[in-house]
């Protein structure tokens, strides 16, 4: 069997910092799906994945009326809460930044 990335760049003295596991909202209170994620080197690069994630996951839930309908929906069945984990800890929440992308959508213009 083959190396995963984490076990080759720890045989080259090099680890990833930064760890992000996902949470499946359809699953919870019922031992919960965990979805590792994707390790990266930076908070930079991890934080952009787990927006990634995020994103998806709100498209995925269909039309939808207005901010608090989305945000309804993601917390219910949205399949992506990412978590990241690592050291310095970076400060993303995935349920703030989906109600800031989910508002931004439903901006009126004025």
């Amino acid at each position: 069997m083959a190396p995963s990335c984490a076990a080759r760049q720890a045989q080259n003295g090099v680890m990833p910092r930064y760890n992000i596991v996902s949470m499946n909202n359809a699953h919870a209170g019922q031992g919960g799906v965990r979805l590792d994620r994707g390790e990266f080197d930076s908070a930079e690069a991890a934080v952009t994945r787990a927006k990634q994630l995020v994103d998806q996951a709100l498209d995925e839930l269909g039309t939808v009326s207005s901010a608090q309908e989305l945000m309804t929906q993601y917390t219910r069945r949205g399949s992506e809460v990412p978590m990241i984990y690592g050291e310095p800890r970076v400060a993303f929440h995935a349920y703030q930044y989906a109600r800031e992308r989910a508002n931004s959508l439903f901006v009126t213009p004025g």
